[in-house]
């Protein structure tokens, strides 16, 4: 527990008062056009993002500047290639970044990437490999803002190089950048290599095996649906939907495995003798359901959803948190081990994925200590983000947890329509793009920067590249079985779904293409969900939807 606390310490470092030192789950770069040329056009990244530069307020500036953006690790080295065909004889820059973020003070988080092993084809790319360093600074690149940090300071000090001896970091108030000359019509293919750069005084986490309690548990789940929009509700809430044994019995009949059931413990906790109590209203309701999906052989993941408040003000309701697993823990000890504890739901807000790290020690410690070998299921912060986890630190000792990420990219497919995000003027993105027929953005919606991006791309990319694709999906699902495989906690897909105002034929092959995805990666998947607005079921005709889908 004290080597947690100190690398959750650690990542909280200020150098200054101004800045906080983050590790980055992206690398980011640009390629600027001077002003008297023509601009880039059909540029497309092996891996990655190619971005607006929404942020530049100069239309004129903007225009000329492509922000790319690829995930990265701390653990490896990541590469993405970068194409493009100028359109004019002349200079272009590369310009090294890192992520831009800030607290809600306006201080802007030092995201340092380290860079190594940039090369070029059809262009003069110099000291790509930055062997060559004078006076701390490495040659041919230029630091207009900053100076560069020396080799035996953070965060280059004791860096692993992938080529080499040399690296270079830069991060978003200390860009290194390189002006390359092109040539008209001359293709030119960039291929870079980035690794995050770990906070000073960093603790990596233990690497687990291959073949862990955890793992074998996993094994059991394949195709999953959850029951969403019932006891993750406040009682007697106007939206909320009832499940019966009847419903289980139409899930284990089309052929899932697991049901993912999400509660919103909060409503049903009451103060007892020994602590805190779960309703027995709630219990009469629930034990049913989930006494069915034992007895046909499907495994449950008993989710703590919606606990808006804990993630809003976690020290005010951490003890309830706490207790509250407490009460779960000491009602299910004695089931049978196909209930799976996922102690919480997309954390957000407040609680990051670094605020998770004492949280969910604590709950583990309080769950182990009355039931020992249950499998426990985590999600990272950021409403369970693939790029969150690499900050994600779980206990060393402990082999019986499963690591739980959503996927919903692309969002504006996937959410089009969706009020309680504000898309409930979004309608007509369909899956994949390009679409037939150019695609306006609403004008309610016209502020929101990242979307007039997506729309622009999917108005204009071709299907292999375009935003509204699989491409996302695929780039997300790497990401998570790299780091599974890297550090020995099995991964599970627990949402992934498209709301109702999508057309029809779009949904199923999203949902097509996510499921052969996960599955070719050995990765088991829960839909969301069964029987409401992403549904699986069409309760009123009393049949399914996506069965094709799913299991075709």
């Amino acid at each position: 527990m004290k080597h947690v606390l100190l690398a959750q310490l650690a990542l909280m470092t200020s150098l200054t008062a101004a800045e906080i030192i983050r590790q980055p789950t992206e690398a980011r770069f640009w390629l600027r056009v001077p002003s008297s040329q023509p601009l880039l056009k059909d540029l497309r990244v092996s891996n990655g993002n190619v971005n607006l530069a929404v942020w530049e307020k100069d239309a004129a500036v903007r225009e000329r500047l492509t922000d790319i953006t690829f995930p990265i690790h701390w653990w490896t080295w990541s590469e993405t290639t970068v194409c493009f065909t100028p359109a004019y004889d002349g200079m272009l820059d590369l310009v090294l970044n890192g992520p831009w973020a800030a607290d809600q003070n306006g201080a802007v988080f030092r995201q340092e990437v380290l860079w190594d092993e940039i090369t070029a084809e059809g262009t003069n790319l110099k000291n790509g490999g930055f062997e060559t360093i004078t006076d701390g600074h490495p040659d041919a690149w230029e630091s207009p803002w900053a100076a560069c940090p020396g080799t035996k300071a953070w965060p280059l000090k004791e860096t692993s190089a992938l080529k080499g001896k040399a690296v270079a970091a830069s991060w978003n108030n200390r860009p290194l950048s390189q002006a390359i000359h092109v040539r008209l019509g001359r293709p030119v293919t960039l291929v870079l290599h980035a690794r995050a750069a770990t906070p000073p005084d960093f603790i990596p986490p233990r690497r687990l095996g291959a073949d862990t309690p955890a793992h074998r548990a996993a094994t059991l789940l394949k195709r999953g649906v959850n029951l969403g929009n019932g006891w993750e509700s406040p009682p007697n809430a106007a939206w909320r939907i009832h499940f019966t044994p009847e419903d289980i019995d139409h899930i284990a009949d089309e052929g899932f495995d697991h049901v993912r059931v999400p509660v919103a413990f909060q409503f049903y906790l009451k103060q007892g003798t020994n602590g805190l109590e779960i309703s027995p209203d709630l219990l009469a309701e629930l034990e049913p359901v989930l006494h069915r999906a034992l007895d046909r052989k499907l495994r449950v993941l008993l989710d703590w959803h919606n606990f808006n408040e804990f993630t809003t003000a976690p020290a005010e309701q951490l003890a309830r948190f706490t207790g509250g697993w407490q009460s779960v823990a000491r009602h299910f000890r004695s089931w049978p081990s196909g209930i799976f504890l996922e102690l919480l739901n997309e954390p957000n807000n407040a609680l990051t994925t670094e605020a998770l790290t004492p949280i969910y020690q604590n709950a583990i410690s309080a769950i182990r200590a009355i039931d020992p070998t249950r499998i426990i299921v985590v999600s990272p912060g950021s409403w369970g983000s693939i790029r969150e986890l690499d900050g994600l630190r779980l206990p060393d000792s402990d082999d019986h947890i499963i690591v739980t990420v959503h996927c919903h990219e692309p969002f504006p497919f996937t959410h089009q329509g969706a009020g309680w995000v504000g898309y409930q003027d979004l309608k007509g993105i369909r899956y994949p793009g390009p679409p037939e027929k150019t695609c306006q953005l609403p004008a309610s919606l016209s502020e929101n920067a990242g979307l007039r991006a997506f729309i622009a791309a999917y108005n204009t990319q071709p299907t292999e590249i375009n935003p509204s694709s699989s491409r996302p999906v695929r780039e997300m699902l790497d990401v998570a079985l790299a780091w599974s495989n890297y550090f020995g906690r099995p991964i599970h897909l627990g949402e992934f779904g498209s709301h109702n105002v999508g057309d029809l034929a779009s949904r199923a092959r999203y949902l097509r293409d996510v499921r052969i995805l996960s599955e070719q990666r050995h990765i088991p998947w829960t839909m969301w969900e069964w029987k409401s607005g992403f549904g699986y079921w069409d309760p009123q005709a009393n049949k399914p939807r996506f069965r094709a889908s799913l299991f075709e």
